[in-house]
């Protein structure tokens, strides 16, 4: 793959990523409005004590990760490719936490936390490592 289509993928992929964690910012601040499975447990995942890490809804700092993920993929220099790869790192680490947090102490899965956590992630982590490693279109 070319630079071109690694930087539009990863565009695309943060696109998708602050859809998703636009709305589970949305429905942590409007409960009502959560869409979900019949299982009920997108409920059992936004009302517990670890969908706020030090104040902050996670859904939250998801959205702002997104977005400089967004932002770095447009700035488009050696530096944001870089620090492209250590946000998705940072994000892929956090996301097991995530991850272990619903399987094993909440006990309930959200299916929305679940796209972000097994699907956009890891697409970002390896886009933004092809990246790293394709040579820039000049």
């Amino acid at each position: 793959m070319n630079d071109r289509v690694l930087r539009v993928a990863l565009i695309l992929v943060s696109l998708a990523g602050i859809a998703v964690s636009g709305y589970l910012t949305y429905v942590h601040y409007e409960p009502k409005a959560l869409i979900c499975t019949g299982s009920g447990g997108c409920e059992a995942v936004q009302d517990s004590s670890y969908a706020v890490l030090i104040g902050i809804p996670v859904a939250v700092l998801g959205l702002g990760a997104w977005i400089a993920a967004l932002a770095l993929t447009i700035w488009n220099s050696e530096l944001a490719r870089t620090l492209t790869c250590a946000l998705a790192i940072g994000a892929l680490a956090f996301v097991a936490y995530l991850v272990i947090l619903q399987l094993f102490v909440i006990d309930a899965i959200c299916i929305w936390c679940m796209v972000n956590d097994l699907i956009l992630v890891p697409a970002l982590t390896v886009l933004a490592f092809l990246r790293l490693r394709t040579a820039p279109d000049v």
